[in-house]
């Protein structure tokens, strides 16, 4: 599952989803932005519009979810939203939170993806990446074992750095194996 897919980063990660074998479930605000992403591979992306960055819509979803295996939750609210921090990181945990039944049940995957703050910015930039750092290690403290949660900081905006090349390897290797490997780390990927 992939939240607030409509940015370049979310097309790509369900193309390269889609492409290694995967049922994918895109949520965007608009369903007409879903059914963009989802263009590619309609066989194999389903399609849900509903706003990832609104708690209510979140717990709505979860208790429709309840236990469905979901092996992957890719956060990019913050990549989609970057104007709206404080939205996303209140609707990352709670998104996470109302899928647990369903992440415990699957692989249990959690990866937010975010960018760095660039050379200037400002204090709110500075404590926005900070707050977008500790959340993974936050949420796997209160998910203990029935999820494995980490991030993907991006290099700033402004270098080069396209997902095809950089956001998918770091995914699939975070998501490789049984249960096994990081928690609650953040994986900074520089520019190409």
């Amino acid at each position: 599952m992939i939240a607030a897919a409509g940015c370049d980063a979310g097309r790509c990660l369900a193309d390269a989803c889609a492409q290694a074998g995967a049922r994918v479930v895109v949520l965007e605000q608009t369903a007409s932005r879903a059914r963009a992403v989802a263009r590619a591979w309609p066989d194999r992306i389903e399609t849900l519009g509903l706003n990832a960055l609104r708690p209510d819509h979140c717990d709505r979803l979860g208790a429709v979810w309840d236990a469905t295996p979901l092996d992957l939750l890719l956060h990019l609210q913050p990549l989609r939203m970057p104007r709206r921090p404080g939205a996303a990181i209140s609707a990352i945990p709670a998104l996470s939170r109302a899928l647990l039944p369903g992440l415990a049940a699957g692989a249990g995957r959690v990866i937010a993806v975010f960018r760095a703050p660039g050379p200037g910015a400002r204090a709110e930039g500075l404590a926005y990446d900070a707050a977008m750092c500790a959340l993974a290690g936050h949420m796997q403290e209160e998910f203990g074992n029935r999820a494995m949660v980490n991030a993907l900081r991006l290099a700033p905006e402004g270098a080069e750095c396209s997902c095809g090349a950089r956001l998918w390897p770091a995914v699939a290797m975070l998501t490789a194996g049984e249960r096994a490997g990081p928690c609650g780390s953040v994986l900074h990927l520089g520019p190409e």
